[in-house]
């Protein structure tokens, strides 16, 4: 990949690519292969792997959504704003994500349908082919296609439509399945619901953060409502996987990633630089020489925030919340004194993520323990907080030190290729070359074969991905 393009945040492209490729490698790695709990959902734990809404704690997999969620949130100032600068009125910016919405939910059946050719009674061969179409009619509808003739592109588009229905057919004749709208690929039903009302909520508070953190504070409150009273009980479920209330509770993630996008985009002109509000600022000394000033301090608050998030990774999955808190309350105001001096764009970021997640942890007694699903309060804040924190580090590393992370901005640039070249191109493709039964028959019982496992198709996804991004192929999305 060349290099950042311009109008983008590494930043952010980085914890979006981080999160899609932390997704294929936790579904990837060997299920059966003796990796310890904590390479799991903490609510699927091994051996058994049965789900279990009891069991409190969360592991580095449980932060893979809200990342990609928080993300999602940040984006939503440059994105929308960039369409208003251009002239488009409300109007027109909420059709767009009212049609983004809709391509999304159109997705997320194409993906809830297409999956079933994995598990049907039909040889090797006919469903890696059949995967593999459905994987090129996903691509021909959703490229963004720049051809220079409009009409050419939407042609493509339209023949990736049609390859789509026509496989529909298909498949329900080969394997007596009925097409069905409400079989849908979830995570990518709740991110279409959270862009259409997160970027609701941006465009009418735009202007006013405090508003937003008012919605906020709404969001949590009905979720509250939601988990501990009957108050709610009248709200209707309308029959469908395409849209439902409790979905929107993923907005207590996506509106705090929606404020420090605004503070991105506004410190934008200064944080372009290697000098800018995002950190390191210099200062020339009496004998003319630029010397980095605060460059040391701020390298080790950034540190100090990596450990208080990886801490939670014991502190919350081993319960140990008490020191958990104390430990993480100390960094906070350890990182806080270290950049209070300069008040760097990126430490003010992690401040803000540093007061959520110790939200989060407060409130993990309250609840009888951090849980992603039912998602509760401690997890919105403490998931939040972390996403937040992560992405201030992110800032400081590449405004301080140059850091790009051009392979997971790679990724982070065309998400929807990354989260669907597993299952519909690379294991196909594996298949085919007579590959994966070998490396499936290596896992059972094997630590190494089942992490190696998840390395390599993830390496595998991150090239293809990165490859379409050289190309500046991207999809909708």
């Amino acid at each position: 990949m060349s290099g950042q393009p311009a109008g983008r945040i590494a930043a952010i492209d980085i914890l979006r690519g981080l999160t899609i490729l932390g997704m294929v490698f936790c579904a990837q790695i060997g299920w059966d292969s003796g990796l310890p709990g904590w390479m799991f959902h903490a609510q699927l734990p091994p051996p058994d792997y049965k789900f279990s809404p009891d069991v409190p704690g969360i592991t580095w997999v449980d932060l893979v959504f809200p990342f990609f969620l928080f993300s999602m949130g940040a984006a939503f100032p440059f994105s929308l704003r960039k369409k208003l600068e251009r002239g488009e009125s409300a109007g027109q910016v909420v059709s767009g994500l009212v049609k983004r919405w809709i391509i999304l939910l159109l997705f997320s059946i194409v993906l809830g349908n297409g999956q079933l050719i994995d598990s049907a009674e039909t040889g090797t061969v006919v469903k890696s082919l059949l995967l593999l179409a459905v994987w090129s009619g996903m691509f021909l509808s959703l490229t963004r296609f720049r051809t220079g003739k409009s009409r050419t592109a939407a042609l493509l588009n339209i023949s990736g439509v049609v390859l789509l229905i026509i496989l529909a057919v298909l498949e329900a004749s080969l394997f007596d399945v009925e097409f069905s709208v409400n079989r849908v690929n979830i995570i990518i039903t709740v991110l279409a619901n959270i862009a259409l009302f997160g970027g609701l909520v941006w465009l009418l508070t735009k202007d006013r953060p405090v508003w937003r953190w008012g919605i906020w504070a709404i969001v949590i409150a009905i979720k509250a409502l939601s988990m501990y009273t009957d108050l709610l009980d009248w709200v209707p479920s309308f029959g469908t996987k395409l849209f439902a209330f409790d979905y929107l509770k993923y907005l207590g993630i996506a509106i705090p990633g929606s404020i420090v996008g605004d503070m991105l985009m506004k410190d934008r002109p200064a944080a372009s630089g290697r000098n800018g509000a995002a950190g390191c600022p210099e200062t020339r000394t009496s004998a003319g020489t630029v010397q980095a000033c605060g460059k040391m301090r701020e390298t080790a608050a950034a540190v100090l925030v990596v450990c208080a998030v990886v801490l939670q990774l014991w502190g919350l999955y081993t319960r140990q919340v008490a020191a958990d808190f104390a430990i993480s309350a100390a960094l906070a105001v350890a990182v806080f004194l270290l950049t209070l001096k300069d008040r760097p764009l990126w430490g003010r970021i992690a401040c803000i993520g540093f007061v959520l997640m110790l939200a989060g942890i407060a409130a993990d007694p309250l609840e009888g323990g951090i849980r992603k699903d039912p998602c509760n309060i401690s997890y919105l804040f403490a998931a939040g907080g972390m996403a937040a924190m992560t992405t201030g580090v992110f800032l400081f590393f590449e405004h301080c030190y140059g850091f790009k992370g051009r392979i997971l901005a790679g990724c982070g640039q065309n998400p929807m290729i990354a989260y669907t070249a597993t299952a519909f191109l690379i294991n196909p493709l594996l298949s085919l070359a007579g590959l994966m039964e070998p490396l499936d028959s290596l896992t059972p019982g094997s630590p190494f074969w089942g992490l190696m496992r998840g390395v390599l198709i993830t390496a595998a996804v991150a090239l293809v991905t990165n490859m379409f991004t050289h190309f500046k192929i991207f999809w909708r999305s």
